[in-house]
C-alpha cells in the first residue's frame, strides 16, 4: 500500500509545557475527531497533577483514550501501547473519525507508526533480577547496563528509569543488545500517513512556561497527590522516579527543602524538554509553528484529512 493510501492520522508533538494538549483539544472539536494521549506516564491512574493529565472538563468535551489503563506498579509497555492504539485507530477510521494523537513520548509516537521491534519476553526471574539491582538503586542499574551493553548505556541519559531497565532486561535474557533489535527493525515502513505538528518556542520562553506549570502543579495539589501515592506504593516505585514525583518523594522523606525541590523540578523538566526537543527535531515531517497559530494549523490539517 503506498503512503497516499495509507490510514491517516494526525499527531500534534514537541516538548513538555509547549501548548500541545490546547492545540490538540483546539483540532479536535474543529474536527470532530478524538483524542489518543501518547504520554508513558499518563496510562498510570491517580497520577493526573505530576503527568498533566487532561482535567475532567477537557475529557467531557472530547473522548481521550490512553489514560487511567493501568495501577502504578502494573507493567504497561510500548508493545501493549502499539497493540491498544491500534484497535482504536481501526475503530475511528471506520466510523470517519480523525484520530489525534498528542503527547511527548516519542517512543510511542514512534511505534504507533511504524510498529514495534519483535523482542523476545522476559521471563518473571529476569525481571526480579533487575527488579533487585534497581531496589539499590538506579546508578547500579546503570553501571550494570554499562558493563553489559555499553552501547545502549552510551545512548542513554543516566536517570532514565524505564528505558535503563528495559535495555538491562533484553540483554540478560537475550545476550543481545536492545539496539541490535532496534536497528533490525528500522522503523522505517509506517503503517499510517502522518501529518505532524508542533508549536515552536524560543528556548527561554519554553523555559519559563516549565517554571510557571511547575508552580502551578504544585498549586494544585501534587505534594498531596504524591502522599497519597505512597500510602500504597514504595517510594523505589518505577512510576514515582519520574520528574515531579520523584523531587516530592524526596521532599517528603526529609531529603530536600521545599525551595530546592521546586528548583530541582524546574530544571529536571528543562533538561527533559530539551531531549524532548532533540528528538522531535530529527523528524524532518514535523510542521513547526509559532505558538498559538491555531487557525493555519487547522486549514493544512484539513488540506492533509481531504487530500
Amino acid at each position: 500500500m503506498s503512503e497516499k493510501n495509507l490510514p491517516k492520522i494526525i499527531a500534534v508533538v514537541g516538548p513538555t509545557a509547549s501548548g500541545k494538549s490546547e492545540l490538540a483539544l483546539y483540532l479536535a472539536q474543529a474536527l470532530g475527531g478524538e483524542i489518543i494521549c501518547t504520554d508513558s506516564m499518563q496510562v498510570y491512574q491517580k497520577m493526573d497533577i505530576g503527568t498533566a493529565k487532561p482535567t475532567a472538563a477537557e475529557q467531557a468535551l472530547i473522548p481521550h483514550h490512553q489514560l487511567d489503563l493501568v495501577k502504578p506498579d502494573a507493567h504497561y509497555s510500548a508493545g501493549c501501547y502499539e497493540r491498544d492504539v491500534g484497535n482504536i485507530l481501526k475503530r475511528l477510521h471506520k466510523q470517519n473519525k480523525p484520530a489525534i494523537l498528542v503527547g511527548g513520548t516519542g517512543l510511542y509516537f514512534r511505534c504507533t507508526v511504524f510498529g514495534i521491534c519483535q523482542i523476545p519476553e522476559i521471563p518473571p526471574e529476569i525481571k526480579e533480577e533487575v527488579n533487585a539491582w534497581h531496589e539499590q538503586g538506579l546508578g547500579k542499574c546503570f553501571e550494570k547496563l554499562q558493563e553489559l551493553d555499553p552501547v545502549s548505556s552510551s545512548k542513554l541519559h543516566k536517570n532514565d528509569t524505564a528505558r535503563i531497565l528495559r535495555a538491562l532486561e533484553v540483554v540478560l535474557h537475550t545476550g543481545q543488545s536492545i539496539q541490535s533489535y532496534q536497528q533490525e527493525h528500522g522503523f522505517k515502513t509506517p503503517k499510517y500517513s502522518v501529518f505532524s505538528v508542533a508549536y515552536r518556542h524560543e528556548r527561554e520562553n519554553l523555559y519559563h512556561l516549565i517554571n510557571q506549570r511547575t508552580h502551578v502543579m504544585l498549586n494544585a495539589g501534587l505534594v498531596e497527590e504524591v502522599r497519597a501515592l505512597l500510602e500504597e506504593y514504595p517510594p523505589t516505585l518505577i512510576p514515582l522516579q519520574a520528574i515531579g514525583y520523584f523531587q516530592v518523594v524526596q521532599y517528603l522523606e526529609n531529603r530536600m527543602k521545599i525551595e530546592e525541590m521546586v528548583e530541582k523540578i524546574q530544571q529536571k523538566t528543562r533538561n527533559y524538554a530539551k531531549r524532548q526537543l532533540n528528538w522531535f527535531k530529527n523528524d524532518e515531517e514535523i510542521r513547526w509553528f509559532s505558538y498559538g497559530e491555531k487557525k493555519p494549523i487547522l486549514n493544512q490539517v484539513k488540506s492533509f484529512l481531504d487530500s
